[in-house]
Order: structure tokens, then C-alpha cells, then sequence
């Protein structure tokens, strides 16, 4: 789950959304769940209640969940180990038949069974004691390693200790709620559960010790047996042999099988520390309702604070020049006249209405560049007009008999203004001389056509 991106983002998210908080000083926790849909904030906070019960639960009875897991698998494979070892001793009696053995024989030979089945399950159990304790030093606790061989010895170790270790890892992640991993009382507690494991693996290894002694004894018993054994006849070794299996592999079910009932009673009587006092319920109306009035009201003054600071600063930013005034300010001349700007498609219509065929482009082209002359009554004549009765009641009273029209760049209506300022004046009675001084693209006679 951890190398899952989608997983850890699933993740992430709800810890974002769910808050738990402890009520005073009690020992109730207060789950919240915040979200955009009310349905979803209640399955949250059940789920997240849930979760929490179950996992206390676990941790609270895991060794006895482990134990009864582990005993099941064990009766599988016991119960096939059984089966087996009765067939091989069947097998063997119908091939062999009859198989006479003298009382002292057979009294060597149950010696030496028993002594051969300790030492069997004494090996059982060091195999057990040594993974637990392996299990340990690396940092895990007793209980979770898969190869775990039933021994009452070991599992009232077992029990006594990790029991310990259970609370006290209990108690810390109650306190990593609140707190930290660097607070005082935390770090106590981690000093509490390295004393306890230490404890562990010193009586882990005492115990190992013990077994280790109890092994080199049974193994000098079976030495002292095993000359008799081995003078006894084939058949009768092999009957015994098959025999002490059946008689090792019944008493190991019949454990296992009393065990497994033990830990199913236990299982039914689980502790459970944690309850639901009360459920989640579907809120009926957000916890952040929005005032629909002052919302309104707040949103319109500040759309006004808004639009008055960005006209200002607009305003300030703003050099260039924008009215009439602003232009006879700025270069301390009069305005004589200000042709509008016209859509050139009303032009068009405006011209073409005069004529009954429809223009060329190439003479469209021309008309419209000669609005004095082909729509008198355009805004743009009448513009031109304007310019040629403030040049009469300011130039040409003062004798100035001589117009120049210049631009600080290219397509700026030069040609255009001349050209339509010139039949201005032609038509109000005037004689025109109209120069093209372009020396770089003269144009005037395309517009007159000539």
C-alpha cells in the first residue's frame, strides 16, 4: 500500500477530511468528518468509527487471533500426517502380517520411542524459541513469524510477555493521537517497550538454554537404549518405528484439536475496549451555510472597492492622450477639425446605393477613399467639411494659402485626408492644387484614378 500512489492519495485525502478529537478528559473520542456531501461526511465518520473498534480488537486479542490461525493450519497438516502414518502401518501389517516381539523387547522398544518423541518435539519447540527470538532482535514481536510450533512452555512465556508488550503499544499510539513522537510521555513509553523486549529475549534465551541441556540429556538416555534397539529383529524396528509415529502424530492432533476448541472459546470471549456511543448521523444542513444577503452585499462593495482602485491606477498609468483638450494642452495649438472612424463595410453599402451595378473591387476601393465626393453624407464627409470651414475661418483669413499633411508613421491617412479636404474646398467654390510630396510611395493618382 505504501509503494501505491493511488492508494497513499486515497489516504492523504481522508486524513484531510477526517478530524478526532478527545471530549474533556474523558475517554471519548469525538470522530468529524468534513466534506461536500452530507451523505459521504456520515459514511466517513462510521467507516473511520469502525475501523478504529476493530483494529483495537485485533490488537487487544491478536495473540490468541494468531494462535487459533495458527493451530488450524497445524491440524490441516497434522491430520495428513495422521492419515498417512496409519496407511504406511496398515500397509505394512497386511505385507508383513503377524509380528511377534518378546515383552522385554517391547518394553525396549516403548523406552526408546518415548525417548526418540521427546527429543523429536524438544527439537520442535528450540525451533520455535530460536524464530521468536530471531523475530525479536530485528525489531518484530512474539507471535507473527509463520513457522511457529505449539509448545504450552513457550506460549505461557509468550503469553505473560507479549501481553505486556500489547498494552504498552496500545497505550502509546492513544497518545500519538494528541502528541508527538518526541513528547516526554511518549518517548517514556518507547523506553518502557525496549525494557520489555529486552526482558523477552533475555528469558527467550534462558529458555533456550534450558532446552539445549534437556536435548544433550535425552540424547545420552537414547544412547544407552540404542544398542538394544538395534539388536532387535528388522520388522519388529519397522512396526515400531511406524507405530511410535502413528502413537506421536494421534497425540499431536488430539493437542491441537483441544487447543483449537480452547482458542475458538477465547475468540468468542474477545475483549473489547472500544464502543459506538453514538453513530454518525447525515447532517441536515452545512456547517458553513452561506449568508446569501451579506454575501451579496460584501460582494458588491468590494466589486466597488475594486473596479474604483483599478480605474485609479488605471487613470495614473494612463499617458496617453484622450480628448480634444488634452491634444491644444499638450502642443499649445488648436484642434481645427476630427474625422471619425467609420466601419469601411457601411462606406461600401452607403457608395453602392448610388449606383444600380454592382462596383468592382479595385473602384470600391477608390469610391471609399473619395467619401467627400461619392457619399456626402457619410459622418467622414462631413468630417472633411468641418476641417475645410476651421481652415477658412483660421488659415486662409490670415492669407495662408498653403496646407502640408504629415504623419509620424505610414498608413496613418495622409493621402486620404488631402485628397477628400481637397474636394471639400473644390466643392465649396475653391481652386486646389493637390501635391503628392511622397517621395517614397506616391499614391494620390491611384485614388483619383488617373
Amino acid at each position: 500500500m505504501r509503494q501505491s500512489p493511488e492508494f497513499l492519495s486515497v489516504i492523504y485525502g481522508l486524513q484531510s477530511t477526517i478530524e478526532a478529537t478527545q471530549e474533556g478528559t474523558t475517554n471519548i473520542i469525538k470522530i468529524t468528518a468534513t466534506v461536500d456531501d452530507p451523505k459521504k461526511a456520515e459514511r466517513y465518520a462510521t467507516l473511520t468509527a469502525e475501523a478504529y473498534r476493530e483494529e483495537n480488537i485485533y490488537n487487544r486479542n491478536r495473540q490468541v487471533i494468531e494462535a487459533r490461525r495458527f493451530v488450524e493450519g497445524q491440524l490441516q497438516a497434522m491430520e495428513a500426517h495422521l492419515r498417512e502414518a496409519e496407511q504406511s502401518l496398515t500397509s505394512f501389517k497386511e505385507q508383513e502380517g503377524q509380528v511377534f516381539v518378546t515383552e522385554e523387547a517391547r518394553q525396549a522398544l516403548a523406552q526408546y520411542q518415548q525417548l526418540e518423541a521427546q527429543q523429536e518435539q524438544l527439537l520442535r519447540v528450540k525451533k520455535e524459541v530460536a524464530s521468536q527470538l530471531e523475530s525479536l532482535k530485528k525489531g518484530g514481536e512474539i507471535g507473527t513469524t509463520s513457522n511457529r510450533v505449539y509448545s504450552d512452555e513457550v506460549e505461557a512465556l509468550i503469553s505473560r510477555l507479549n501481553t505486556r508488550m500489547v498494552d504498552l503499544t496500545q497505550e502509546r499510539n492513544n497518545l500519538l493521537i494528541n502528541y508527538t513522537p518526541e513528547h516526554a510521555l511518549v518517548k517514556e513509553l518507547d523506553r518502557k517497550i525496549k525494557n520489555v523486549k529486552e526482558e523477552m529475549i533475555r528469558e527467550l534465551e534462558g529458555k533456550l538454554g534450558t532446552f539445549s541441556g534437556r536435548e544433550r540429556a535425552i540424547q545420552e538416555s537414547i544412547g544407552r537404549y540404542k544398542d538394544r534397539y538395534l539388536g532387535l529383529p528388522q520388522a519388529a524396528i519397522q512396526l515400531s518405528r511406524l507405530e511410535r509415529e502413528v502413537m506421536v502424530n494421534s497425540n499431536l492432533y488430539a493437542t491441537l484439536k483441544a487447543k483449537h476448541q480452547e482458542f475458538m472459546i477465547k475468540g468468542a470471549e474477545r475483549i473489547e475496549e472500544v464502543s459506538i456511543i453514538e453513530p454518525a448521523v447525515e447532517p441536515t444542513r452545512p456547517i458553513n451555510a452561506p449568508n446569501l444577503p451579506l454575501n451579496a452585499f460584501l460582494g458588491l462593495l468590494m466589486g466597488a472597492m475594486v473596479g474604483l482602485v483599478a480605474a485609479f491606477l488605471k487613470e495614473s498609468f494612463d499617458t496617453s492622450i484622450g480628448t480634444i483638450e488634452e491634444v491644444e494642452s499638450y502642443l499649445k495649438v488648436p484642434v481645427l477639425g476630427v474625422i471619425p472612424r467609420v466601419d469601411r463595410k457601411e462606406t461600401e453599402r452607403a457608395i453602392q446605393q448610388g449606383f444600380k451595378e454592382k462596383l468592382a473591387l479595385e473602384t470600391m476601393d477608390m469610391y471609399c477613399h473619395l467619401v467627400s465626393l461619392f457619399d456626402p453624407q457619410s459622418p467622414l464627409a462631413e468630417g472633411y467639411r468641418s476641417l475645410r470651414t476651421n481652415i477658412q475661418f483660421t488659415g486662409l483669413a490670415q492669407g495662408q494659402r498653403v496646407l502640408a499633411f504629415v504623419s509620424a508613421g505610414a498608413q496613418e491617412g495622409k493621402t486620404t485626408s488631402a485628397v477628400n479636404l481637397a474636394i471639400a474646398l473644390a466643392q465649396d467654390g475653391k481652386r486646389v492644387l493637390l501635391v503628392d510630396a511622397d517621395l517614397r510611395k506616391p499614391i494620390i493618382h491611384e485614388r483619383l484614378g488617373l
